[in-house]
C-alpha cells in the first residue's frame, strides 16, 4: 500500500507484520487493476478476498487485513476499476458486469495462490453488493462470504426529482462526474479517521450517472433474487448506518435460502464497521465466523468427507 494511501491513525501492535506482495493485474478488457496481498506468519489457515466500497480504496482496509493475518488468514485485495490506484474513469462503469468480470479474474488469481486452501470473500458496502450479485450466479465460487454494511438500498434520502434527473443524464451524459454528498462523520464516529478521510488523496467525492443507475439496478436484482442465494454468509450491519439501509441487509438475509447464514447488527454503529471505535468487537465476530467454518472444512478433509 502506498504510504500516502494509508489513512489509519491506529496500527495494531498485537500481531506481527504480514508479508506483503503487491502489483497490478489485467482485467479482461486490458485495464490495469492494483492488487495487494498480505501473508501471515506460518502456513495460512485459509484465504480471504476483500473488496472495498464505493469512493474508497484497498488502503483503507489495512487494519482489518492485519487482524485477519494475525488470525492466520492470507488476505488478498484489489482496487475496483475507477478507484484507488486502478485504471479507469473515476467511479464510473458502463455496465455493472465490468465489476463482476473483474472480481472473477481476481478470484481466479487468488485461487491459484491459495493452492487448495479454503477461499472466503469479504465485501464492504458497494463491494458487498458486487459480491452478492456475483455469488447469485456463481454460488460455489467461495466457501463463504461476509458482507459488511451491504449497499443494497440507499438510506440517504434522495428526492424523486433528483433520481429522475440522474436517470435522464445517464442516457445523455453517462460519464459526467457528479459530486456525492457523503461526509466523513457519516462513515464513522472515530474523529481521527474522519480527519484522515478528509485528507486521503485516493478517497474520491464523485460518481457518474451511469454508475448510479447500474448500481441501483444491481441492488434491485439482489433483493429480487435473494431467495436464490445459497452460499454460506454472514451479514454485518450498523444499526445507525445513515448510508446503506440496515433494513435492506436484513431483508436480504431473511429471504436468502442458504442453510448457513448469520446476521449481526451493532446498535449505534455507523457505516464503516471496521473503522468504528468498537471495531475490535466486529473483528472478533468476523474472525470467529471464519474460524468456525475453516475448522469445519479442515475436519471434514481430515476424515475424508466432502467439504
Amino acid at each position: 500500500m502506498r504510504a500516502d494511501a494509508v489513512v489509519f491513525p491506529r496500527r495494531r501492535k498485537d500481531v506481527p507484520d504480514p508479508k506483503i506482495d503487491e502489483g497490478f493485474f489485467s482485467a479482461r478488457d486490458g485495464l490495469r487493476l492494483f492488487r495487494h496481498g498480505a501473508q501471515p506468519v506460518g502456513t495460512p489457515v485459509a484465504d480471504v478476498a476483500v473488496l472495498h466500497g464505493y469512493a474508497e480504496h484497498l488502503g483503507r482496509h489495512e487494519e482489518v487485513t492485519r487482524a485477519l493475518c494475525g488470525a492466520g488468514y492470507a488476505v488478498h485485495l484489489f482496487d475496483c476499476r475507477g478507484h484507488g490506484q486502478s485504471g479507469g474513469k473515476r467511479a464510473h462503469v458502463d455496465s455493472f458486469d465490468e465489476y463482476l468480470q473483474d472480481l472473477d479474474v481476481f478470484l481466479a488469481r487468488v485461487r491459484e495462490e491459495a493452492q487448495g486452501r479454503p477461499l472466503f470473500f469479504l465485501g464492504h458496502s458497494h463491494g458487498a453488493l458486487i459480491g452478492i450479485r456475483y455469488l447469485l450466479d456463481r454460488p460455489d465460487a467461495v466457501r463463504g462470504a461476509v458482507f459488511s454494511s451491504p449497499y443494497l438500498r440507499l438510506k440517504l434520502r434522495v428526492s424523486p426529482v433528483k433520481i429522475l434527473a440522474g436517470r435522464l443524464i445517464a442516457h445523455v451524459l453517462p460519464s459526467l462526474p457528479m459530486r456525492n454528498e457523503l461526509k466523513p462523520e457519516q462513515l464513522t464516529r472515530d474523529v481521527a479517521i474522519q480527519n484522515a478521510t478528509r485528507t486521503d488523496p485516493l478517497y474520491q467525492q464523485i460518481a457518474t450517472p451511469r454508475w448510479f443507475t447500474e448500481s441501483s439496478s444491481a441492488q434491485e436484482t439482489c433483493l429480487r433474487r435473494a431467495t436464490e442465494f445459497v452460499t454460506p454468509f454472514l451479514v454485518l450491519t450498523g444499526g445507525a448506518d445513515p448510508i446503506a439501509d440496515p433494513a435492506a441487509g436484513r431483508e436480504f438475509f431473511d429471504h436468502a435460502t442458504s442453510k448457513d447464514k448469520q446476521h449481526k447488527r451493532y446498535d449505534g454503529l455507523l457505516h464503516e464497521l471496521f473503522h468504528e471505535p468498537e471495531r475490535d468487537l466486529v473483528f472478533r465476530d468476523l474472525i470467529g465466523w471464519l474460524d468456525e467454518r475453516s475448522r469445519g472444512l479442515q475436519a471434514r478433509a481430515a476424515t475424508g468427507q466432502r467439504a
